[in-house]
């Protein structure tokens, strides 16, 4: 599997994979440099810091769900994968839970058909599935979703959460703030996050947003095995 970077943030380890089956049109990911390593390589790795927390994220993780699986099995950490939930099909579920794999975060970038295949490349049939899936598994679980003012704001928040509460009106729900890249929208106010939370709760008991967030200096460097 390829990894772009490994990061550290007070007793947590951020992972980055290399690569992703979307083509999001407001992407962060470091997409120029990585490291090929197996599971084994990269345990071995993080073993070498004190962490308490274990963070895969991408890029997306699941275009390597095998050595998925076989790093969470090695790290014996409390792991957390963040994914697109393309790939996030009953067969994976199952190994995840038994892999011992504490939580997923899973990212809807958009209800609306139309628009996710616009900003991601891809149709959002399959996370919608996912998380259907998830939520009649063992695993804990929250959806994020990235605040994008004038495309993915208000009105798409509340078809979000609409549909979520149709699933579970206790599922998890996070929203967080764009952070600009390109030239596709600004980052959203306080006041815009606020008004999305107030909707949002209007459907589900349980919503947060990344202003709630404790932010911490994160100490990256490039992962070499």
């Amino acid at each position: 599997m390829k990894v772009s970077y490994l990061s550290l943030s007070e007793k947590r380890c951020n992972i980055q994979f290399y690569g992703c089956n979307f083509r999001c049109r407001a992407c962060f990911a470091d997409n120029e440099e990585h490291t090929e390593v197996t599971p084994e390589e990269l345990s071995k790795k993080i073993k070498q810091f004190d962490v308490e927390e274990i963070m895969l994220a991408g890029g997306e993780p699941t275009i390597y769900k095998k050595e998925i699986i076989d790093l969470v099995k090695s790290c014996n950490t409390k792991t957390i994968l963040s994914t697109n939930g393309y790939l996030v099909d009953g067969k994976f579920i199952r190994e995840m839970e038994q892999s011992g794999l504490d939580e997923v975060h899973i990212d809807l970038k958009a209800y609306s058909q139309n628009l996710h295949e616009w900003y991601t490349g891809k149709s959002n049939k399959n996370v919608l599935k996912a998380i259907e899936l998830l939520n009649n598994s063992n695993l804990d679980f929250e959806v994020i979703t990235v605040f994008i003012p004038g495309i993915i704001d208000t009105e798409e928040i509340e078809k979000i959460t609409d549909f979520l509460s149709r699933t579970n009106n206790t599922i998890n729900y996070r929203i967080i703030r764009y952070v600009p890249v390109g030239n596709i929208s600004r980052r959203p106010t306080k006041g815009e996050i606020k008004e999305a939370v107030t909707i949002a709760k209007k459907y589900l008991s349980v919503v947060t947003s990344s202003l709630e967030e404790r932010r911490h200096p994160i100490k990256s460097f490039r992962v070499f095995v």
